[in-house]
């Protein structure tokens, strides 16, 4: 069983990437950056206009509300963000191969890819639930003997004071069992968070060793969320508690909105093998068009 002893930093890490760039004023950071930053294919994808999810994330189960992860899996809110949240996400994205950069910079092996050309992908419960993974990689000088995987974030100020004083376990459980789930799909014995303070540019780096009981819970909390046809009791009867007034489900939980109109809000569907939902009405495959569209016999669950 993993015991908590306090955030472990990767301080050496972080110093020879500022040694590096200081060195050479960033001229071998550039150069990576050249290469890699036409390659980052989340900044540039054009599939996510429906705003639906697939799966269940793994960057979303450490989220304290069952309830809402299970709304977002089963499509009850069109949830469409406003410019702003579009271009931060958007942030997220470019900045993972400034990271990759900086890895290679100081002479680190970093894999992004498989053979194929494709990320890396953790998956379970029959393809429901999974993620993708930022990077793997050998020779990060705080655990230069081993594959390490490497997770990559993006803070404001007050998120990133949070996570200097904390620690990322304590700061960002999300992003804790996020890097459990993937260490535990890849058996990964370490990993590296690398965030950076978008306001500053300061880096923060720690060392997260695999946590066994944690990726266990998780895993078990995503078959629970998928496979349960009701939503999980809510965190809390009022919609201005905190975590509620801010939650784009609030509606939907709250207030009995009418859940959106697609096959997953449908008292006849369920989810199948290999990642697939079905019609119990005829047992047929829905694709995620078919999904999206919905059919003349469509009956919202009640359950929502």
């Amino acid at each position: 069983m993993f015991v908590a002893t306090g955030p472990v930093l990767a301080s050496k890490t972080v110093s020879a990437i500022n040694a590096a760039l200081e060195k050479d004023q960033g001229n071998l950071y550039r150069k990576y950056l050249k290469e890699l930053i036409p390659h980052a294919a989340d900044a540039y994808r054009q599939d996510e206009e429906d705003g639906f999810r697939s799966h269940l994330g793994a960057s979303m189960i450490g989220k304290e509300c069952a309830r809402q992860l299970w709304y977002n899996f089963h499509w009850t809110t069109n949830v469409k963000h406003p410019g702003r949240i579009v271009r931060l996400f958007n942030r997220g994205h470019l900045e993972e191969p400034r990271f990759v950069a900086l890895l290679k910079m100081i002479g680190c092996q970093v894999w992004q890819h498989d053979e194929a050309g494709n990320q890396f992908r953790v998956a379970f419960h029959e393809g429901h639930f999974g993620g993708s993974l930022d990077s793997v990689a050998v020779g990060i000088p705080d655990s230069p003997e081993q594959p390490v995987l490497c997770e990559f974030k993006t803070h404001g100020d007050k998120s990133f004071s949070k996570l200097q004083k904390e620690g990322m376990r304590s700061a960002k459980l999300e992003h804790y069992v996020q890097m459990q789930i993937y260490m535990g799909g890849y058996k990964l014995a370490m990993g590296l968070y690398l965030a950076v303070n978008k306001n500053d540019d300061d880096l923060y780096g720690e060392m997260i060793p695999f946590d066994q009981e944690t990726f266990d819970r998780y895993v078990e909390r995503g078959g629970m969320i998928i496979n349960t046809p009701e939503p999980p009791p809510k965190i809390n009867s009022s919609p201005g508690w905190f975590t509620c007034k801010f939650c784009d489900f609030k509606v939907q939980c709250h207030s009995n909105g009418v859940p959106h109109r697609n096959c997953r809000t449908c008292i006849s569907s369920q989810p199948g093998n290999g990642g697939s939902w079905s019609c119990v009405r005829d047992n047929h495959i829905l694709s995620k068009s078919d999904q999206l569209a919905g059919c003349p016999n469509y009956r919202w669950n009640p359950k929502i």
